[in-house]
């Protein structure tokens, strides 16, 4: 026997009958496209709409019943008390070719709904909140950087206007010189919760540019030492020497390596980084202290090379 097929389209359900020209519905999941894409991106028995499931019951005995996507299948089974199977490709090309096509205005509404759900979801992640304070935080220390810059330069006329704006300007750049600060610890806190190892190994700020920048903890995870040692770093127009740095120049540790021998401890510590930022997207073991003392020892070996 022929499976019926429940389908979506836009906010409604849509009930195609076994033989193929028998459909029913729409049955709106809510008249509200927000509230509509909420029940769809967390599909529950409570949110199969009661008419969906009268239909579904009328059915003749011992017709399959199947659905897409895979939430509104385990929603309609959970409902139903009845086995209900993901459809297949062509199943599902037969049920849309069935179904009316939808109102264009309230089926764009509805996506744009579900895709903002479907960003903020995404955004709540660790990992993506890693990347965006990371990126805010460079951000900002820039522009405390170009106002710091700005106010040396600046010419302070004694009993003028200019006096006036000199202090103003004073407290919007320690007002932003606390933001920074406020940006720093955020991004310390995070690093240690999303990446620890390569936190303790680079330390925090290094390691959320490094995701930053990589795009992902998984990103960066199959990323060769070679391409983290110089992630971040930009070849300068000449015929000399390239870079040896990335974000890596900002680790941790890497003014006690003397300037003579730091790309060599650049090439050291990419290694020891590749290692931690694996073991963070894979394995999520705690192997930090091993690679720290590793991490030190090369400083103490290229400190005595240099003696």
């Amino acid at each position: 026997m022929r499976p019926a097929l429940v389908v979506g389209s836009g906010p409604f359900l849509y009930l195609v009958g076994a033989d193929g020209n028998r459909t029913l519905g729409p049955f709106l999941l809510d008249p509200d496209p927000k509230a509509a894409a909420s029940r769809f991106e967390a599909l529950t028995a409570a949110d199969v709409p009661a008419r969906l499931r009268s239909a579904v019951e009328t059915l003749p005995e011992g017709t399959p019943v199947k659905a897409f996507p895979s939430a509104l299948t385990g929603a309609l089974g959970e409902s139903l008390h009845r086995p209900v199977e993901l459809t297949t490709i062509e199943e599902l090309r037969r049920a849309r070719a069935a179904i009316p096509s939808p109102d264009p205005i309230v089926e764009r509404r509805f996506f744009l709904a579900l895709g903002q759900l479907r960003l903020e979801k995404a955004l709540r992640a660790p990992e993506e909140v890693l990347i965006t304070l990371a990126r805010e935080e460079e951000r900002v220390e820039r522009a405390v950087g170009r106002e710091s810059r700005a106010a040396e330069s600046f010419v302070r006329v004694p009993d003028s206007p200019l006096d006036l704006h000199l202090a103003a300007w004073e407290r919007a750049r320690g007002a932003l010189g606390d933001l920074a600060e406020a940006l720093r610890r955020a991004v310390d806190q995070q690093a240690r919760r999303v990446v620890p190892n390569l936190a303790a190994v680079v330390g925090p700020r290094a390691a959320a540019r490094l995701v930053a920048a990589a795009g992902s903890v998984g990103a960066l995870a199959r990323m060769p030492s070679a391409r983290i040692q110089l992630l971040g770093s930009r070849r300068r127009p000449s015929p000399g020497r390239g870079p040896r740095f990335g974000l890596l120049y900002r680790a941790e540790r890497v003014a006690d390596v003397p300037l003579a021998r730091r790309g060599a401890y650049a090439r050291s510590l990419a290694a020891i980084a590749a290692i931690a930022v694996r073991a963070d997207a894979t394995t999520h073991r705690d192997i930090s202290a091993g690679l720290v003392a590793r991490r030190d020892r090369r400083i103490d070996s290229l400190k005595r090379m240099h003696r």
